[in-house]
């Protein structure tokens, strides 16, 4: 036998061995690859889950402020004018971030919405926060929607200005703001009529007291001295309703909300000036309000809308928790022992839009107007006088589109604060308040990135 043959024997042999091993082997599949595939059914940006029929966004943005203060910065029933704790100038950097899932069932659109926003030094309109304010983090929004169905934590339904437009960096403007914890139902009638009824969580529309008359023994209150409101416990959540219209020319709406005020207990042993001790109150404010928009073609994107509201006891609706000075809801009569609720006005209007495909602009005029009858003890301690509160706000600002995604905006904005004190004394250190007039502005840049 020649080396050949026996080198192919061996070969052969070798061969057969393996074939026979793999034999018993399971036999095995490439396994399937799930490839991201885009979904276009929702717009940009959307992909869908690998393994799922839900199509998913995530975006965020990064905002880099630099602003300075000016003028008087106002406060409760005191002096005006900063002091060495106030901000003249501040930086302040935010993070978004949000994830948007939807899915189209036979019963309609399945959403799911969630955002969260950090910011390394919060600033308020006025600069009033000091140097030590550190780092928050909050849930801007996370809500489901299904149908006509919402719940979650949403943007209120009162209005649409701030949630559709209210395009200030940081000025002031007066509307309904706030996110709330929410369910609701929107129904379509077709020709752009929809109706929507939103039962809302009333603690996130309340407007809590100041501190005021603080003993541990039964006490008058003294001529110069007010008594505070504190918010009591939640028993019966806020109904909000709206109604609107939108075409391609623009939008009307109108909207209507109930709110309860419930009185807590701040020391049972005040005793007010007719010799009543402090008594529990439950009463029901309201608000209504109204939209216009306008859109203008000759511009893209170009708009002007307003939006007004009245409230008595509701003030939150008025948009004070932007006003620069703060405000209340309600404050207690010191006579009767009774909550006197805040009632007044706000108005805001919008003129915007694309000038040049880089260029934004928008400018935005805003009032302010509340006011509490019987709020304080007067000079001579004999008697109540009322409160008021009045903001004029005007904004303008400009945004450049530097690359898309890349965005640098400069603001300057403008402030008038009035307060109405009556014949009021301060305590411990009288001196009559008739009227106080201040005035705040701001301007600044913002550096955007959204991706």
């Amino acid at each position: 036998m020649t080396m050949k043959s026996l080198l192919l024997g061996a070969a052969a042999g070798i061969a057969a061995i393996g074939a026979a091993q793999a034999a018993d082997l399971p036999m095995t599949k490439g396994e399937a690859v799930e490839y991201v595939k885009v979904c276009t059914s929702f717009g940009p940006g959307f992909f869908y889950i690998p393994g799922t029929d839900t199509c998913l966004k995530i975006g965020g943005e990064i905002r880099a402020d630099y602003r300075v203060f000016g003028g008087d910065r106002p406060s409760f029933l005191g002096s005006s004018s900063f002091s060495r704790d106030d901000n003249r100038s501040g930086f302040n950097t935010e993070a978004r971030i949000w994830f948007d899932a939807r899915t189209q069932t036979d019963w309609g659109l399945l959403r799911s919405y969630f955002q969260i926003d950090a910011d390394s030094h919060p600033l308020s309109a006025g600069g009033r926060s000091n140097a030590y304010n550190g780092n928050t983090f909050t849930i801007d929004k996370a809500f489901i929607q299904f149908g006509g169905l919402t719940a979650g934590y949403a943007h209120s339904f009162f209005g649409f200005y701030d949630n559709e437009y209210g395009d200030t960096i940081w000025g002031p403007y007066y509307a309904e703001s706030n996110t709330s914890n929410l369910i609701a139902y929107t129904a379509q009638f077709g020709g752009g009529f929809n109706a929507t009824l939103s039962i809302e969580d009333a603690r996130d529309h309340n407007q809590n007291g100041f501190a005021g008359i603080d003993t541990t023994a039964p006490v008058v209150p003294a001529a110069g001295e007010f008594v505070a409101f504190n918010q009591g416990g939640t028993t019966v959540p806020d109904v909000v309703a709206q109604l609107r219209w939108d075409q391609d020319w623009g939008t009307l709406a109108v909207q209507a909300a109930g709110h309860e005020q419930r009185s807590g207990v701040i020391n049972p042993n005040v005793t007010f000036i007719n010799g009543t001790g402090e008594r529990n109150s439950n009463k029901y404010g309201f608000a209504v309000g109204g939209d216009v928009l306008i859109k203008i073609p000759a511009i893209d994107g170009g708009h002007f809308i307003v939006e007004g509201q009245y409230a008595d006891g509701a003030t939150d609706y008025l948009g004070v928790g932007n006003s620069v000075l703060g405000s209340v809801d309600n404050f207690y009569n010191p006579f009767l022992g009774n909550v006197e609720r805040g009632k007044g006005w706000s108005a805001v209007a919008e003129l915007g839009g694309n000038i040049t495909p880089q260029w934004n602009a928008n400018l935005v005029a805003s009032y302010l107007d509340v006011r509490y009858d019987n709020a304080l003890v007067n000079a001579a301690g004999t008697g109540t006088v009322d409160y008021g509160i009045k903001e004029g706000s005007i904004v303008g600002n400009l945004t450049y589109t530097v690359v898309k995604g890349l965005t640098i905006a400069g603001e300057v904005a403008y402030t008038r604060v009035e307060q109405h004190n009556g014949d009021f004394v301060t305590a411990p250190a009288p001196g009559v308040f008739k009227d106080e007039k201040d005035n705040v502005w701001q301007a600044g840049i913002r550096i955007k990135r959204v991706f």
